[in-house]
């Protein structure tokens, strides 16, 4: 198993929000993430509202769980929703 595959979730503490990704390369993309949020240039628009209007300070990166099982992931998804879109 490749041990830098799973699922990602960026916490939003002040309101308990959700974004989840999910990576072939764990470190690689929370960087990229934190870099584009920092930018203001993160894909998913309500998430980068969220942190330029708070701070990196309320939001938090937590794997889920490290696997590259296609039906592993999917199981993750349906326990844990997506609250950005």
């Amino acid at each position: 198993m490749n041990e830098n595959c799973g699922v990602v979730a960026i916490r939003n503490l002040k309101t308990d929000r959700v974004y989840l990704f999910y990576s072939n390369d764990i470190k690689g993309d929370c960087v990229k993430s934190r870099f584009q949020l920092d930018l203001g240039m993160h894909s998913c628009r309500s998430l980068q509202e969220d942190y330029t209007n708070t701070g990196l300070e309320v939001f938090r990166f937590d794997v889920m769980e490290e696997t590259d099982n296609p039906e592993r992931l999917s199981a993750i998804k349906k326990t844990v929703s997506n609250q950005y879109e």
